[in-house]
Protein backbone atom coordinates (compact mmCIF):
# COMPACT_ATOMS: atom_id res chain seq x y z
CA UNK A 1 0.00 0.00 0.00
CA UNK A 2 1.53 3.63 -1.07
CA UNK A 3 0.77 6.53 0.44
CA UNK A 4 -0.22 8.09 -2.55
CA UNK A 5 -3.53 5.50 -2.21
CA UNK A 6 -5.05 6.99 0.94
CA UNK A 7 -7.64 9.70 0.08
CA UNK A 8 -6.03 12.19 2.42
CA UNK A 9 -8.71 14.68 1.79
CA UNK A 10 -10.83 12.12 3.29
CA UNK A 11 -8.65 11.24 6.51
CA UNK A 12 -8.03 15.09 6.77
CA UNK A 13 -12.12 15.77 7.12
CA UNK A 14 -12.58 12.63 9.42
CA UNK A 15 -13.85 13.39 12.91
CA UNK A 16 -11.56 11.14 14.25
CA UNK A 17 -8.45 12.92 12.81
CA UNK A 18 -9.85 16.44 14.08
CA UNK A 19 -9.99 14.33 17.26
CA UNK A 20 -6.19 13.52 17.04
CA UNK A 21 -5.04 16.72 16.20
CA UNK A 22 -6.50 18.11 19.27
CA UNK A 23 -4.99 15.51 21.52
CA UNK A 24 -1.73 16.17 20.01
CA UNK A 25 -2.32 19.88 19.98
CA UNK A 26 -3.69 19.99 23.76
CA UNK A 27 -0.27 17.36 25.06
CA UNK A 28 1.92 19.71 23.58
CA UNK A 29 0.45 23.14 24.64
CA UNK A 30 -0.34 21.30 28.37
CA UNK A 31 3.00 19.84 29.03
CA UNK A 32 4.54 22.93 27.53
CA UNK A 33 2.83 25.37 29.58
CA UNK A 34 3.47 22.90 32.81
CA UNK A 35 7.35 22.85 32.33
CA UNK A 36 7.10 26.52 31.16
CA UNK A 37 5.59 27.32 34.87
CA UNK A 38 7.62 25.11 36.67
CA UNK A 39 10.60 26.35 34.97
CA UNK A 40 9.80 30.33 35.30
CA UNK A 41 8.73 30.07 39.19
CA UNK A 42 12.29 29.72 40.28
CA UNK A 43 12.40 33.14 39.29
CA UNK A 44 9.47 34.60 40.58
CA UNK A 45 9.70 33.07 43.31
CA UNK A 46 12.82 34.57 44.41
CA UNK A 47 11.70 37.69 43.17
CA UNK A 48 8.85 37.89 45.27
CA UNK A 49 9.17 35.73 48.07
CA UNK A 50 13.19 35.41 48.85
CA UNK A 51 13.08 33.93 52.55
CA UNK A 52 11.40 31.14 51.07
CA UNK A 53 14.93 29.92 49.35
CA UNK A 54 16.05 30.31 53.12
CA UNK A 55 13.94 28.17 55.01
CA UNK A 56 16.47 25.17 56.10
CA UNK A 57 15.84 21.59 55.31
CA UNK A 58 19.23 20.35 56.54
CA UNK A 59 22.56 21.08 57.50
CA UNK A 60 23.88 22.82 53.92
CA UNK A 61 20.20 21.96 52.67
CA UNK A 62 17.72 24.31 51.81
CA UNK A 63 14.49 24.61 50.35
CA UNK A 64 15.87 26.31 47.23
CA UNK A 65 18.43 23.90 46.53
CA UNK A 66 15.94 21.35 46.72
CA UNK A 67 13.60 23.31 44.53
CA UNK A 68 16.41 24.16 41.83
CA UNK A 69 17.52 20.67 41.91
CA UNK A 70 14.02 19.63 41.72
CA UNK A 71 13.44 20.49 38.27
CA UNK A 72 15.81 17.70 36.46
CA UNK A 73 13.93 15.33 37.72
CA UNK A 74 10.50 17.30 36.78
CA UNK A 75 12.08 17.60 33.36
CA UNK A 76 12.29 13.81 33.35
CA UNK A 77 8.85 13.78 34.31
CA UNK A 78 7.63 15.42 31.27
CA UNK A 79 9.88 14.03 28.94
CA UNK A 80 8.28 10.69 29.99
CA UNK A 81 4.69 11.89 29.88
CA UNK A 82 5.23 13.69 26.61
CA UNK A 83 6.95 9.91 25.14
CA UNK A 84 4.03 8.14 26.64
CA UNK A 85 1.47 9.91 24.87
CA UNK A 86 2.98 10.36 21.44
CA UNK A 87 3.17 7.19 21.30
CA UNK A 88 -0.88 6.85 21.77
CA UNK A 89 -1.25 9.70 19.16
CA UNK A 90 0.92 7.24 16.64
CA UNK A 91 -0.97 4.63 17.37
CA UNK A 92 -4.10 6.04 16.94
CA UNK A 93 -2.75 7.64 13.86
CA UNK A 94 -1.49 4.60 11.88
CA UNK A 95 -5.21 2.96 12.89
CA UNK A 96 -6.80 5.94 10.78
CA UNK A 97 -4.43 5.59 8.06
CA UNK A 98 -4.71 1.84 8.12
CA UNK A 99 -8.67 2.32 8.11
CA UNK A 100 -8.24 4.31 5.02
CA UNK A 101 -6.40 2.67 2.92
CA UNK A 102 -9.52 -0.62 2.52
CA UNK A 103 -10.91 2.19 0.54
CA UNK A 104 -7.66 2.96 -1.45
CA UNK A 105 -6.28 -0.64 -1.96
CA UNK A 106 -10.23 -1.13 -3.79
CA UNK A 107 -9.53 1.47 -6.45
CA UNK A 108 -12.00 4.08 -4.29
CA UNK A 109 -14.87 1.65 -4.08
CA UNK A 110 -16.49 0.72 -1.22
CA UNK A 111 -18.33 -1.98 -0.62
CA UNK A 112 -21.35 -3.04 1.47
CA UNK A 113 -20.02 -6.39 2.33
Amino acid sequence: MADADIDWDAVLASERFRHLVRRRRNTIIGLGLLAAIYYFSISALIAWFPAFFTIRLASGINLGTVFAISQYPFGGLIAYVFLRQTARIDQVSTGIKEQAAPAAGMGGKSHAY
